[in-house]
């Protein structure tokens, strides 16, 4: 999910929380469950809980989560013609703020559907453009 905004008003949520909290944690685990969940037995809430459940019980972590994770911030330059700030610089940010912008990881569902499929789950802010 790419945001070509900053963080506007959000300073003081944004800061404590970052990327991969705002969004990964919560949204794009959404989303990977949905995309890789099993047909439930039928649409109610109950039956798409339990195959969302299984999805998210087999998530395989990567075992170095330095080779497998990037986070970053967004800097200061140009989008759409205009100057735009960069994170620290942004009203009401700590210059010494080390809070992410952009965070991704990369994961495994341990399944038989998706052995060895990837899942990228990334986000950030003051992207080029937005898309989900």
């Amino acid at each position: 999910m790419a945001e070509d905004i900053g963080i506007g008003g959000r300073a003081g949520y944004y800061d404590g929380i970052g990327a991969a909290r705002d969004v990964i944690q919560n949204h794009l685990l959404q989303l990977m469950a949905l995309t890789a969940m099993e047909e439930p037995a039928a649409f109610d809430a109950r039956s798409l809980l339990t195959e969302k459940l299984k999805v998210l019980r087999a998530v395989r972590l990567p075992d170095d989560l330095g080779e497998h994770t990037v986070r970053g911030q967004y800097a200061g330059g140009w989008q759409g013609g205009a100057q735009v700030p960069g994170y620290l610089e942004e009203d009401g940010i700590d210059p010494a703020s080390t809070t992410d912008t952009y965070a991704a990881i990369k994961l495994g569902i341990d399944n038989r559907r998706w052995a060895g499929v990837p899942f990228y789950l990334r986000t950030g802010k003051r992207l080029g453009r937005r898309v989900t």
